[in-house]
């Protein structure tokens, strides 16, 4: 599990205006407040130091010491443990670990090349594909099983993820039960609850309602995770103009004061849970209102995260692999490069997006793509090794002038050590040789990368015993679930 070499090669901001964006946060916190609308939080929070609001309901303030003590008692070390634990993800601040989008409700179809929604053989297909693809580190359910009831989607999606994939997995949930029964679910694969509160074998993730909003179930899911070891993640996403403020300085101080609230929290129930720092912020295109991500600000913004999390001694998970065309086109792949390579340079841990895009669809031939992608943004961040060795003086001179270096012992040994990166899926054919041979645009060659994979790629197994267990605890939650 090596990841992909984590070094911060450019800052956005300042070191200056990083605080300047954390004072406001915590003016924010102060000031202005967060509402809660679940009253066990504003108990918890209350307990802990915050303040209720004298005239706006259901709203706490936070002194600043309340937070400067949580962001000290944040824990530093962070693993998301895998089925398979050669896929455990270890953060250790030098390597960064790509993961796919999560909880699309629509797919490209792979056959008709048409957008429908999501079904649970989708999830399967998603899953299967995550798991074979090298860049891809947490399985974070691409899409959700539409095909079942609506009382069943999560934990059915769930399933259908954990059969199959034995990477990390990532998911959400709209309830407290639902919670307790993916830890159900979990525990059954880990040998027990005691067991998987060892190594939780899944994470969770939702986000506040900006601005400045925890919703009942957000609330509530949170503090059941917690409370059952689940590593929870707030991934705080104001909309630049809608419901953050158009300037970016703005909308990070509040998506960082929405976190910082949402840390609080956890540490008032489980303060050794691991936690990374999530932010995301979009923005609204003012001629038609839709949100965008395949845009320049959005690089910038999550470059601007990491600074942030740096700031927290957090890992930073940012978004990435962004773009907001609607068809297969040149747009795709500078936006999706765009989005993904400056957080990257910026030394964001773990990066989402693999797969996304359309509008809330997803593509089975995009997690190809942006595999491969990310092989590319990995040779960048490998950076230029100097040494005697690759300067080659003597090489040099033995060649002499007018000499040729291909057939060099020394070009082999390098190309084999990874000097120069030789794609597998990118067209480098000589024009006279893609005449002859045919051309196949990306979209297509792609198409066959996934099929190749879906008919070959076998995932680590469940136990059947475990897989009968699991099948026990979705009949449970059905009957209790779905009325």
């Amino acid at each position: 599990m090596k990841g992909i070499t984590c070094r911060q090669m450019v800052k956005v901001l300042t070191d200056e205006q990083v605080e300047m964006i954390h004072e406001a946060s915590l003016t924010v916190l102060e000031r202005t407040g967060i509402r809660f609308d679940s009253t066990d939080a504003r108990q918890r929070l209350v307990r802990a130091g915050a303040i209720s609001h004298p005239v706006k309901k259901d709203v706490v303030t936070f002194p600043r010491s309340v937070v400067e003590a949580t962001i000290k008692g944040i824990p530093r070390e962070v693993t998301y443990f895998a089925r398979d634990s050669d896929w455990d993800v270890k953060y250790d601040g030098e390597h960064a670990f790509p993961y796919s989008g999560g909880g699309d409700p629509k797919m490209m179809d792979i056959n008709t090349g048409t957008v429908r929604p999501s079904t649970y053989a989708d999830v399967e297909d998603a899953a299967r594909l995550g798991d074979a693809l090298e860049n891809n580190h947490i399985a974070s359910h691409l899409v959700i099983a539409n095909d079942v009831p609506p009382e069943m989607i999560e934990l059915r999606t769930m399933e259908a993820a954990m059969k199959n994939s034995a990477k990390v997995m990532s998911h959400h949930a709209t309830s407290a039960e639902t919670v307790e029964n993916m830890v159900k679910m979990w525990s059954c694969v880990a040998g027990g609850e005691e067991e998987f509160r060892k190594r939780p074998l899944f994470s969770l993730a939702s986000s506040p309602s900006s601005p400045l909003t925890y919703t009942n179930h957000v609330s509530e899911v949170l503090i059941r995770s917690a409370e059952l070891g689940v590593p929870f993640s707030v991934i705080p996403c104001p909309i630049s103009g809608g419901t953050g403020p158009v300037t970016l300085g703005g909308s990070l101080a509040l998506q960082n004061a929405e976190a910082l609230a949402g840390l609080v929290l956890i540490q008032t129930v489980a303060p050794s849970l691991p936690s990374v720092y999530c932010g995301r912020v979009c923005f609204m295109d003012p001629r038609t209102g839709r949100d965008l991500w395949g845009v320049p600000e959005e690089g910038l913004v999550s470059a601007a995260i990491v600074q942030l999390a740096k700031r927290y001694n957090m890992i930073a998970d940012t978004c990435g692999m962004s773009s907001d065309i609607t068809r297969w086109d040149l747009q795709i792949g500078f936006e999706r490069m765009m989005t993904a390579l400056v957080p990257m340079m910026a030394g964001a841990e773990s990066i989402s997006g693999i797969g996304g895009g359309w509008e809330g669809a997803s593509s089975l031939e995009m997690m190809v793509i942006d595999n491969e992608v990310y092989d590319d943004i990995a040779r960048i961040m490998k950076g230029i090794t100097i040494d005697d060795d690759r300067l080659g003086l003597d090489l040099i001179d033995e060649v002499g002038h007018m000499g040729n270096f291909l057939a060099q012992h020394h070009t082999i040994d390098h190309l084999r050590k990874g000097e120069l990166r030789l794609s597998q899926l990118w067209d480098k054919r000589p024009s006279g040789m893609a005449s002859r041979e045919g051309f196949k645009p990306l979209v297509e060659a792609a198409r066959d990368r996934v099929k190749k994979i879906l008919s070959e790629h076998s995932p680590m197994p469940l136990d059947k015993d475990v897989e009968k267990d699991i099948g026990r605890i979705l009949k449970e939650a059905q009957k209790a679930l779905v009325r």
